[in-house]
């Protein structure tokens, strides 16, 4: 019984070293350059994080979503400098399409805290729909948080749409 946890824990740690989010690089006209070509261009445009109605709209390939304003308003950063952009291509679509995944961090973010609150959104990079909206809200201390979806009101809808 006990080797076979041990096999089943080393199995899982590699599955999951398999499966590394790509840190990401965003340029100032949006453009997502790490991006392999066989996707088509990737943008993200990003404006308004410094006031009350923060613009988002994901490109991938001939797919777009704009992010609308009910959805926006939960993002609390400031700049650009407070987004992180990851993503992964190089796993089993199966069980999980290729993806982007953008971090809008709120203000306060520091790296001396394990967790920091922020709103989370994993876009698909075949069809630019929003797979997951959510809010992370750490706790005081930094040290652990907790994860829930974005409930949005019953008006308020995503819609992906070709260019």
């Amino acid at each position: 019984m006990k080797k076979s946890c041990l096999l089943f824990l080393a199995l899982l740690a590699g599955a999951v070293h398999a499966h590394e989010d790509r840190i990401l690089t965003l340029q100032p006209d949006g453009n997502i350059p790490e991006i392999p070509a066989s996707f088509g261009s990737v943008f993200l445009s990003i404006s308004g994080l410094d006031g009350s109605a923060p613009s988002v709209r994901f490109h991938a390939g001939m797919h777009v979503n704009d992010l609308p304003t009910c959805a926006a308003r939960y993002i609390r950063s400031k700049s650009k400098s407070d987004v992180q952009i990851t993503g992964s291509w190089h796993h089993d679509e199966s069980s999980l399409p290729y993806y982007i995944y953008i971090q809008f961090r709120d203000p306060g973010y520091t790296q001396d805290k394990s967790f920091n609150s922020s709103v989370n959104m994993l876009f698909n990079l075949r069809t630019a729909e929003l797979m997951e909206f959510k809010r992370f809200e750490a706790s005081r201390s930094g040290k652990s948080g907790r994860s829930f979806d974005i409930k949005l009101p019953e008006n308020c809808k995503i819609q992906e749409h070709s260019p």
